[in-house]
């Protein structure tokens, strides 16, 4: 009885453990886009006219998320 019931608590630990790691890799994907986007409008800003020059860049943000919203663990 007490390895099975140990086996369920590491069992819910490793479930609990794995939607962090999820959590935490959306996360960092949504500010990598977020920093892509900063540095896009950093080049745009550099640029003494910016009709001129334009700087496009293909960013994937189709499973994009709203990082403010996020909340803290």
């Amino acid at each position: 009885m007490a390895k099975d019931r140990a086996l369920r608590k590491v069992n819910k630990l490793l479930v609990r453990v794995e939607k962090h790691i999820e959590q935490t890799r959306d996360a960092l994907e949504d500010l990598e886009i977020e920093f892509e986007v900063l540095k896009t409008a950093l080049k745009r800003l550099k640029t003494e006219d910016g009709s001129d020059e334009l700087v496009l860049e293909d960013l994937d943000i189709e499973n994009a998320s709203n990082i403010s919203s996020m909340r803290k663990f």
